[in-house]
């Protein structure tokens, strides 16, 4: 700034950063010929081109407004993109309970195809045992 010229403003809808000191800095408007009023924080302590002991903080009040804006931006990208994660990983979660209730499934399948085969072959045993009990008998009653 070229001149300390500046005035303090109220303003409600914008908050104090807390300047390096731990102080909240005050909303100011400029009255420089340079920046004609534009607003900017500073510490209460900040005095410019005075040899008093000061702090330097300082930022123009757009300048901050857009930093917030894009830390905001950046900060729903971010939860949006957590969003997608948990999204993604509830759909893999509901993936693999299916995958497992099929592997199931398959395990039960599995089992009763291995009982209908061991009953195949009890079953084709007890034919051939029947054929061959029957050719035996029949043979026996042709033959005396």
């Amino acid at each position: 700034m070229a001149s300390s010229a500046s005035s303090c403003v109220d303003d409600d809808f914008l908050e104090s950063p807390t300047c390096w000191c731990g102080l909240k800095a005050p909303l100011k408007t400029s009255q420089t010929n340079k920046n004609p009023r534009r607003k900017f924080y500073a510490c209460p302590k900040y005095k410019y081109n005075t040899g008093e002991a000061k702090c330097q903080f300082f930022i123009w009040a757009d300048i901050l407004q857009l930093v917030e804006e894009r830390t905001r931006a950046r900060e729903n990208a971010v939860r949006k993109r957590e969003d997608d994660v948990l999204l993604r990983e509830y759909k893999v979660e509901q993936k693999e309970d299916k995958l497992f209730e099929r592997e199931c499934v398959l395990d039960k399948l599995e089992e009763e195809m291995q009982n209908l085969v061991v009953w195949n072959r009890r079953a084709r045993t007890s034919l051939c045992l029947y054929w061959v009990i029957s050719i035996v008998i029949i043979f026996g009653w042709l033959e005396p």
